[in-house]
């Protein structure tokens, strides 16, 4: 729990000592929705093995920001619900950012009932510890480093994790006069107590329309290093932007 106690005192000493006034900054709010093949998890390396639907809402103040998560199967069944509440400030170039979460996870498991095999979900609740450094390159380029530590409030769900990943954003690349490119290439590493760990490489490939809202997009990871079994995954689909 030391680190717990760290990101505290560093979110309360940072928030103190901003020298932005927050109250006199006006509420933002933007969000996006996504119909993908495969549903891949914020942590790359799972993904739900089916289509799904994922939303995102993002509600920012000064500093802060509360950003829910609501991702469902495209049969309509819950898989995972993030609450993630942030602070970040910006000194030059460099934005720094903690946070903490609270999370649901509807694990899908199959049982013997009545001499019928049934599907049911099984809920996890997880709590995680955010910490974040991201680094502006250019007006479209940037570079970021993400610490994730998640614990399992339940029992049957993953005692804790680490999750680490170096990113960088390559924004409004233009193909045309009205088509852009967008590229995110990661390096991330994993570490859950199941056990679990390895090393993955993965990538966003999007394409944007300068006059509306929907963008095509293709996200592929890649195992480097697993200490058990992973397979390459692939996803694709549309994201609504509002």
């Amino acid at each position: 729990m030391k680190f717990f106690h760290t990101l505290i005192f560093l979110h309360v000493t940072f928030y103190l000592s901003a020298q932005t006034d927050s109250t006199a900054q006006a509420w933002q709010f933007h969000g996006n929705i996504q119909l993908n093949n495969n549903g891949i998890s914020p942590v790359p390396a799972f993904s739900l093995g089916k289509p799904s639907l994922m939303s995102s809402l993002f509600i920012k103040k000064g500093g802060f920001t509360y950003s829910p998560e609501f991702n469902y199967g495209a049969d309509g069944k819950p898989w995972v619900v993030n609450q993630w509440f942030r602070y970040q400030w910006t000194r030059g170039n460099l934005t720094y950012r903690t946070g903490v979460n609270f999370s649901l996870f509807f694990a899908r498991e199959k049982v013997l009932k009545d001499n019928k095999t049934i599907e049911i979900a099984k809920l996890n609740q997880y709590t995680a510890l955010e910490g974040g450094l991201s680094y502006k390159l250019s007006n479209k380029n940037s570079l970021s480093l993400t610490y994730w530590n998640s614990y399992g409030l339940d029992y049957g769900a993953v005692k804790s994790g680490h999750f680490v990943m170096l990113s960088a954003a390559f924004t409004q690349i233009p193909l045309s006069n009205s088509l852009f490119l967008h590229l995110r290439p990661n390096l991330f590493y994993l570490n859950n107590k199941i056990p679990y760990e390895g090393w993955f490489v993965s990538a966003i490939v999007s394409v944007s329309h300068k006059k509306y809202p929907i963008s095509l997009f293709t996200q592929g990871v890649q195992p480097i290093w697993v200490n058990l079994s992973a397979n390459s995954n692939w996803n694709y689909g549309l994201n609504y932007t509002f």
